[in-house]
């Protein structure tokens, strides 16, 4: 099998970023935060929190990626 183009890589990088973009937009929905996904090239970032959920959800975020590293490690080590 030949190696995937530098194009090939970037766009399938490109991809991976916008589905935990969603996913993080549909866990702090899921969770009663107001978040929205930003519009273009947004120098804030990708995700838009507004300023009174931003703590909590960032928290949520943490706790949600330990807590799947930590289930991954598990599988991995099977």
């Amino acid at each position: 099998m030949c190696e995937k183009s530098s194009g090939r890589k970037a766009i399938e990088s490109y991809i991976k970023h916008e589905d935990m973009v969603d996913n993080a937009v549909k866990l702090g929905r899921a969770n009663g935060f107001d978040v929205s996904p930003t519009e273009g090239n947004d120098p804030k970032g990708d995700v838009k929190v507004i300023a009174k959920d931003t703590k909590a959800f960032l928290k949520l975020l943490g706790e949600t990626i330990d807590k799947n590293q930590a289930k991954r490690g598990k599988n991995n080590a099977k």
